[in-house]
């Protein structure tokens, strides 16, 4: 059981999100409302760059295709 829960709590797809998380929290002085704005502004950010990604993809391979 101690080995299972090692596994799991130590895997970097816990403890990386984990860290930064508390980064956060360290630099924002642990204020929940600066913490949730960034937290937000990350994400919008990162899915705005995925979309652009996405969108060039999707545009090349029509360009491509002709």
């Amino acid at each position: 059981m101690k080995g299972l829960i090692e596994r799991r709590l130590y895997h970097p797809a816990v403890v990386l999100p984990m860290v930064c998380l508390m980064q956060v929290m360290v630099a924002q002085d642990f204020n929940l409302g600066q913490i949730g704005f960034v937290v937000v502004t990350r994400g919008m950010l990162v899915a705005l760059k995925r979309s652009k990604e996405l969108l060039e993809a999707m545009e090349s391979e029509s360009c491509s295709g002709r």
